[in-house]
């Protein structure tokens, strides 16, 4: 480090080498200020990505894209208000239906015979396999992982789906995610019980559920446990044989002289259970069979560790289980019992076998109905309970008519946030750039006040985007959506703006607006939402692709996340934007190094001629004071 002597010689060294470096020090603030301008650009674009997906994605597609968006027609339900719940579509026809429910559809429903409360979704299979994963070591775990979970539904195979740390939540998740299967899993931790339904419904509804050879039984752990038989250390193995002869035998070797006793520990149904590997097994079996809470019977024989309830329903083990069962090459896989799945009863206590709906509209049999939601006249009928009880009769009857308030409302609200976008978006090309304005440094901070510092910075902001090429494209090729549509647009009563309101769209006659929304409203849906047969042909959905393609041109550009509305959101990195910033970025450190060692060399020079002339000056007063003697 170079040290910096100033005064010695009378001159303001400071202000001559900062003089000196003036010209290099512009040239830096002249970089961090282009630095700046371009992070200034990627934020107002943005900005303006944010806007556009807002629109495209909350706007177009959530809100005012939804079926129900600009559907006028409603249904009344009259008469036994709670068996059938109607909603309209916009085909709906304008016949009134009297409905009548003899029998709901059931779906073919097979359960387990469950294990009781208590169990939470948020279970492991493992611990309904009896394992704690958190007693293994990392080779045990590796070893328990390799367990096989499988099961086949409907023919489709989950196959390495599950492990001993799958939670039943996740479990039933994932079936119900493969629509291949055609079920709906389901557990309620009242019962314990795991259901499959099947998707399809009616007589024709199918659940087949398999355990391929070799994979423990996903459907047994959600039965009680009544029995538990290990693999068997082998049939020499004898009773009076230690843990520790069964652990050598399980290693293949002695072990180490000297090495510490081990100890087993586990528990049975709650009770805790402690041996050292100098129990015999013959002890160990006599300790659990003594113990009247454990609620087990414990046998041995060729080599194989048993346990049977005795007492309670079920065998439940906890703790260490896996270590104390793997001596004995581990359990057994979870045998299913005789009947693993049964038929679910229904809330009449009635099998679901899965059967068709037996009802009736104005008089007339429906037939294969296979679910509770059906839809006829264009209106969706959602059954939830008979009409008919005891042979009586209280049937549903359904008026629809129109209410052109909702789909109204809707258009207006299209109307409104797209004339917000467009003024946003010829703001932003519109907004005036004062070039003279560059961003301030350091240096010109200080010398400013802080409303001063406000206002430039403000305008050295503007005009971030004016002209921009992107937003340019997107405002005209929206333009031309609309005008693709003035047609239709016109006959309903809706209009464009003079020239300077830049494309705004206006409700020029509300009264044939509203009149068309109820005398056709197909006529409506099919402008803004497409027609059935061609239902990406709407307004919506064509403003949707001219959005999504201006969002897709900004952040190839800008590097901005193309899916979200925060203006926060961090920007990548490899974008010709992003590319000129680290360009900006490797130069400034660069300059920076280099004016750093300028300064350094001019302070040196500085400091050798300081110290020069400290010398001459020594010696001239050592000979005047000689010429003075």
């Amino acid at each position: 480090m170079v040290t910096r002597v100033n005064g010695f010689s009378g001159m303001d060294i400071d202000s001559m080498v900062k003089s000196m470096m003036a010209t290099k020090n512009l040239r830096l603030d002249r970089l961090n200020q282009d630095k700046q301008i371009l992070q200034w650009q990627r934020e107002s674009y943005r900005e303006v990505s944010s806007k556009l997906y807002d629109f495209r994605a909350n706007k177009l597609t959530d809100k005012y894209g939804a079926s129900s968006a600009l559907n006028a027609n409603k249904s009344v339900v009259s008469g036994n208000t709670t068996a059938v719940k109607a909603e309209a579509s916009a085909s709906a026809t304008m016949a009134e239906m009297k409905v009548s429910v003899e029998k709901l559809a059931v779906a073919k429903t097979l359960e387990t015979s469950g294990l009781g409360p208590g169990v939470s979704r948020n279970t492991t299979l493992a611990s309904l396999d009896g394992v704690d994963l958190s007693n293994l070591s990392a080779t045990e775990r590796a070893e328990y992982d390799a367990k096989k979970f499988d099961i086949t539904i409907n023919g489709v195979s989950f196959k390495d789906k599950f492990k001993g740390a799958t939670s039943i939540a996740s479990l039933i998740s994932v079936i119900n995610a493969d629509a291949k299967a055609d079920v709906v899993a389901s557990y309620d931790e009242a019962t314990g019980k795991l259901s499959f339904a099947s998707k399809s419904g009616g007589a024709d509804g199918k659940v087949v559920i398999e355990t391929p050879s070799g994979s423990n039984s996903i459907i047994a752990l959600f039965s009680k446990r009544t029995s538990i038989e290990t693999k068997g250390a082998g049939t020499t193995v004898t009773a009076d044989k230690k843990l520790a002869d069964l652990k050598t035998l399980l290693d293949g070797k002695a072990p180490d002289p000297g090495a510490a006793a081990k100890t087993y520990s586990f528990s049975i149904n709650g009770e805790k259970f402690e041996f050292k590997d100098t129990a015999s097994i013959q002890s160990i079996l006599d300790e659990i069979n003594g113990n009247p809470k454990a609620k087990v019977t414990a046998s041995f024989d060729q080599g194989k560790l048993s346990f049977a309830t005795n007492g309670g329903d079920e065998i439940k083990l906890g703790g260490k289980s896996y270590e104390f069962l793997a001596l004995f090459k581990g359990a057994e896989p979870v045998k299913e019992s005789a009947t693993p799945l049964t038929l679910a009863k229904d809330k009449d206590g009635q099998d679901m076998v899965g059967r068709d709906a037996i009802v009736e509209v104005n008089g007339q049999k429906i037939n294969n109905v296979r679910t509770n939601t059906f839809t006829i006249n264009g209106v969706q009928l959602t059954m939830q309970e008979e009409t008919k009880v005891n042979g009586v009769d209280n049937p549903v009857i359904i008026k629809n008519q129109t209410d052109p308030d909702k789909a109204l409302e809707t258009i207006k609200g299209f109307i409104n946030d797209y004339n917000t976008l467009i003024e946003s978006l010829n703001s932003t090309i519109r907004e005036t750039r004062y070039n003279d304005f560059r961003p301030l440094t350091d240096e010109n901070k200080k010398e400013m006040k802080e409303s001063e510092i406000l206002a430039w910075t403000e305008k050295a902001q503007s005009g971030m985007l004016k002209n921009n090429d992107i937003i340019k494209s997107v405002l005209s090729d929206m333009r031309s959506v609309i005008t693709g549509a003035l047609g239709p647009l016109s006959a309903m009563g809706i209009t464009t703006g003079t020239y300077s309101e830049n494309g705004k769209l206006i409700i020029k006659d509300e009264a044939k607006l509203r009149s068309m929304i109820s005398t056709n409203p197909q006529a409506v849906i099919d402008v803004f939402q497409g027609p059935v047969s061609s239902p990406n042909d709407g307004l919506f959905d064509k403003l949707s692709d001219k959005a999504s393609t201006a969002i897709q041109r900004i952040s190839d550009r800008s590097g901005t996340n193309r899916f979200t509305t925060d203006i926060t959101s961090t920007f990548s990195a490899e974008n010709p934007m992003g590319r000129k910033l680290k360009e900006y970025n490797s130069r400034i450190d660069t300059m920076q190094r280099n004016i750093t060692t300028t300064e350094n060399r001019y302070y040196k020079q500085f400091a050798a001629m300081e110290k020069a002339m400290t010398q001459l000056q020594s010696q001239s007063s050592s000979l005047l004071s000689q010429f003075g003697n």
